[in-house]
């Protein structure tokens, strides 16, 4: 059984969440995880990363940073929080009992590239 954490970085703006929680409902909707939960790298914003992975029935978790690039909080925070080595790449490892699998932020993807050219046209 495979789940899911969207990792984002987190705000005391209510719409963020509300943001984060789209994504979340979409991929539900895919069927392709059992489990899709969001979480937030920022300190005090929760759930935290573990949280969510502990929270989860999963024997397997991919968590998918939901960020443009390697900052600190994919580099350092996130794989500290998991007790992972820290840099870039992805990481594999136990947390919990649990396999789970840190992604590349979504930055580079060519979808992003997209999406930003789909947000002009939504203004033509």
């Amino acid at each position: 059984m495979a789940g899911l954490v969207i990792v984002g970085h987190g705000s005391q703006l209510s719409h963020y969440r509300e943001v984060m929680e789209k994504h979340r409902e979409r991929i539900e909707k895919t069927g392709m995880f059992e489990e899709v939960k969001i979480a937030f790298a920022a300190r005090k914003r929760r759930p935290s990363p573990d949280e969510a992975i502990r929270s989860m029935k999963s024997d397997v978790v991919y968590v998918v940073p939901l960020f443009i690039s390697y900052g600190l909080h994919v580099t350092e925070d996130l794989p500290e929080i998991l007790g992972f080595p820290k840099g870039e790449g992805r990481k594999e490892g136990f947390f919990e009992g649990k396999k789970v699998i840190i992604c590349e932020p979504i930055g580079e993807d060519k979808l992003v590239t997209l999406a930003i050219i789909n947000s002009v046209f939504k203004v033509l």
